[in-house]
């Protein structure tokens, strides 16, 4: 009997801690100034991690890495050119998806579709105008996300709020949509 107690100490219990549900709760730019938007830390209920470009130069908003925890990954563009931001390529310990502007032209930041192979988020503004960039919609089978900047002006992209009232649903597919919020508003600023 104490060797199933074991076995569940060492090898049950690490796998249950390491998928757990995270709850997001703000995005804030580490650092100020014109590279601001290269280093974030993202909180959640528990605990907090990273955001970060992976190279430095033009291009360094093509790759990113995410470190909270145990969970980790990156998001990628697909594609190279202008048109390069508009499909990516999100792979976590055990998730992995696409991220995708759902209409082609100058708008189409404003609504995506991120998914993995079991389920489909919609990623849209609450709103329409110059600052719809400020305020995001997430929402699928499981509940909704809504992103929000904290402030005003022309620093609005650096703090963000989440109220993530989406429990159950994969961690990498809820990170994924929040970085799709937080992209469009970069590439938007920067």
């Amino acid at each position: 009997m104490k060797k199933i107690y074991l076995l569940f100490i060492f090898f049950l219990l690490p796998v249950s801690l390491f998928s757990q549900n995270l709850i997001f709760t703000d995005v804030t730019a580490k650092f100020s100034g014109k590279d601001a938007w290269r280093d974030w830390t993202i909180r959640t209920e528990n605990t907090y991690g990273s955001l970060s470009t992976v190279f430095s130069g033009n291009d360094a908003w093509k790759e990113w890495r995410v470190y909270i925890g145990s969970f980790e990954g990156t998001i990628k563009t697909l594609f190279s050119g202008d048109d390069a931001w508009r499909e990516w390529r999100y792979d976590f310990q055990h998730s992995s998806g696409y991220l995708r502007t759902r209409y082609a032209g100058e708008d189409s930041w404003r609504d995506w579709e991120v998914m993995d192979f079991n389920s489909t988020l919609s990623v849209s503004t609450v709103f329409s105008g110059n600052d719809s960039w400020k305020e995001w919609r997430i929402s699928g089978v499981k509940g909704d996300i809504r992103v929000r900047t904290r402030f005003s002006g022309d620093d609005a992209w650096k703090d963000w709020q989440i109220d993530d009232k989406m429990k159950g649903e994969d961690n990498g597919l809820k990170m994924a949509s929040i970085f799709a919020c937080i992209i469009s508003s970069i590439l938007l600023n920067k």
